[in-house]
């Protein structure tokens, strides 16, 4: 389950997501996501994610379109922190990139096999 809590000041819009960021909270939050930037409003957009306990690819993917299109991340462990700098790190490489495109089977949105984190053949 995820909870999305949503503040607005008259200069940022603060998204507070809590619990876990997969299966239908990814698609709700997606839609909720698009409705909302539909609206035109160019606020500064904060997502804290210091109280998500997992994000699964479709989640990965969620995040890093939001990136795309200007969210700025909190966050407060080591693995959340990691994952948001190789999204953001994948989008500078393909700045057209809009959205990622669906990973393929075994592998997260960016394309990278978990079971060897991109890493094979480094050794």
């Amino acid at each position: 389950m995820l909870m999305i809590k949503i503040t607005d000041s008259s200069d940022e819009q603060k998204w507070s997501l809590q619990g876990r960021l997969v299966d239908q909270a990814v698609t709700e939050l997606r839609s909720i996501w698009r409705k909302v930037r539909l609206q035109g409003d160019k606020r500064r957009c904060i997502v804290e994610l210091s109280d998500v306990t997992l994000i699964s690819r479709s989640g990965e993917g969620v995040l890093a379109e939001m990136m795309t299109q200007g969210a700025k991340f909190i966050a407060s462990d080591v693995y959340t922190k990691y994952l948001l700098r190789k999204l953001r790190r994948e989008l500078e490489r393909n700045p057209a990139q809009t959205k990622p495109a669906p990973a393929p089977k075994g592998k997260n949105p960016l394309g990278i096999d978990p079971a060897t984190n991109g890493c094979e053949g480094h050794g």
